[in-house]
């Protein structure tokens, strides 16, 4: 099982494979901003990916959409964990 680790809480989950960093933080109860349920619209779920950019699925359509993300942003919602992922949420 992949896992999942939040900064700078330093909390860490093992996670079934294609949850997306949304559900995991919720589990963990770390605050990811989230305001739309999941669907990408609000775009406030934004967090940096600080390891393992590549266990993580290509950016979405609507992802690509938001011109202020960071190359290492990504929106918790549209993206799955396929293994070990360190994240950001500052």
């Amino acid at each position: 099982m992949p896992k999942v680790t939040f900064l700078p809480s330093n909390l860490s989950l093992e996670i079934d494979e294609n949850t997306t960093l949304r559900e995991a933080a919720h589990q963990l109860e770390v605050d990811v901003h989230d305001r739309c349920g999941g669907l990408g619209a609000c775009c406030n779920c934004v967090v940096t990916v600080v390891d393992g950019a590549t266990a993580i699925t290509p950016k979405t359509v609507v992802e690509e959409a938001v011109f202020y993300l960071d190359p290492k942003d990504r929106l918790s919602c549209q993206c799955r964990i396929t293994g070990d992922v360190v994240v950001s949420t500052l």
